[in-house]
């Protein structure tokens, strides 16, 4: 389990997240130490990330640099003029430190605006990884997890999809319907076939994408996703969604608005989900973002998924119930082959995205691309 920072598990598990790749670095070490009496609120995370930021870069650790910056705008939620500040500087410090792969960078047309995408670049590759990010990654943000992958057969292809990154400022929203950026993409590269892994909420997007674009051979789940309403009610308890769902269902927006607002008075978690939530699919209620994100349910499309599929969870996800990684298994019925992979506190990587030791999921994702 992500260890305890601050104590308040949202707050730990992204600070464990944009320093999980520096943790031999002594300054970043006495970070974790310190950071807990400095930040209480969303204010003061975004403050004490800035600050340290720019420490890190005066330093010429541009890799920390930009991984703090990114931290620093988490929890804002509009495009104002210190988040575009704090994304220049994010975008700045990554490329002028990253060095895993020879890359190329694109800007791929898409509904009056640009999708960003990153090609990774490995001599003499035969196959292309498709990567599909999910509701508030960047793509220079999961281009850390592939050094997994160097010495593969594999280019590979990290893409912005419509409300992630920073494709909101363009008025592009988030979608559920994912093939429509994907089948986009694999125009622009001219591919006739790829495999795909979709991370976070991207596990559902794979799915979506994998669904009704059969280009993608093979899909993983990094990790298995089936509906963002199984967060909600994480987040809410039982009885709290019982009423929310009611008043779904009922379309009483009034009371669902009520109901949500002062719940999230005291949840941090609540508050960046529907905050950040607002800003990628252009809703401003937690009503119209609820009934836009129940779009998003694998229930309705895990049949039309023919390909070999591997699903991968964590026991302790605070996301994702475990469960739904039965639930997916079952209902891929015309799935090639289907293999699944539960991390536990034992095994390590049992946290969301297998966060804490990402290497172990690696090792499945590349057996089961290599055979």
């Amino acid at each position: 389990m992500t260890d305890v920072i601050t104590g308040n598990q949202q707050f730990d598990f992204q600070i464990h997240r944009f320093t999980m790749n520096f943790l031999q670095n002594k300054d970043v070490q006495s970070d974790l130490k310190n950071i807990a009496k400095d930040v209480t609120d969303f204010a003061t995370w975004t403050k004490w990330w800035s600050k340290r930021a720019e420490y890190y870069e005066e330093e010429d650790e541009y890799a920390i640099a930009a991984s703090y910056y990114k931290a620093a705008m988490f929890y804002l939620f509009e495009n104002t003029k210190q988040k575009v500040t704090l994304y220049n500087d994010f975008i700045r410090c990554f490329y002028q430190s990253y060095n895993d792969f020879d890359y190329e960078r694109y800007q791929v047309p898409y509904e009056g605006g640009t999708l960003p995408a990153l090609l990774l670049k490995q001599p003499q590759a035969t196959k292309t990884l498709l990567v599909i990010g999910g509701f508030d990654g960047y793509l220079e943000e999961l281009t850390s997890f592939y050094k997994y992958m160097k010495g593969t057969n594999y280019n590979i292809i990290i893409f912005d999809g419509p409300g992630q990154g920073n494709t909101s400022s363009q008025g592009l929203h988030f979608i559920h319907n994912f093939e429509k950026p994907v089948s986009v993409i694999l125009d622009y590269f001219k591919l006739s076939e790829v495999d795909a892994i979709g991370m976070s909420w991207g596990g559902y997007l794979v799915m979506r994408a994998a669904a009704f674009e059969k280009r993608i051979k093979k899909v993983i789940a990094l990790d298995v996703f089936y509906t963002p309403m199984d967060t909600v009610k994480m987040n809410l308890g039982l009885f709290k969604f019982g009423i929310l769902s009611g008043a779904l269902l009922l379309h009483q927006k009034k009371t669902l608005n009520r109901l949500l607002s002062k719940a999230a008075q005291n949840n941090i978690d609540l508050q960046w989900k529907l905050g950040n939530g607002y800003l990628l699919t252009g809703t401003n209620t937690p009503y119209d973002f609820l009934q836009d994100i129940k779009k998003h349910n694998a229930s309705h499309i895990l049949k039309y998924v023919n390909q070999d599929c591997l699903l991968l969870a964590g026991e302790n996800d605070q996301y994702v119930p475990v469960k739904r990684l039965k639930t997916i298994r079952e209902k891929l019925v015309n799935a090639g082959e289907i293999r699944t992979k539960l991390f536990t506190k034992e095994t390590g990587a049992d946290q969301h995205c297998q966060v804490g030791r990402v290497d172990l999921a690696f090792d499945e994702i590349k057996s089961f691309l290599a055979d």
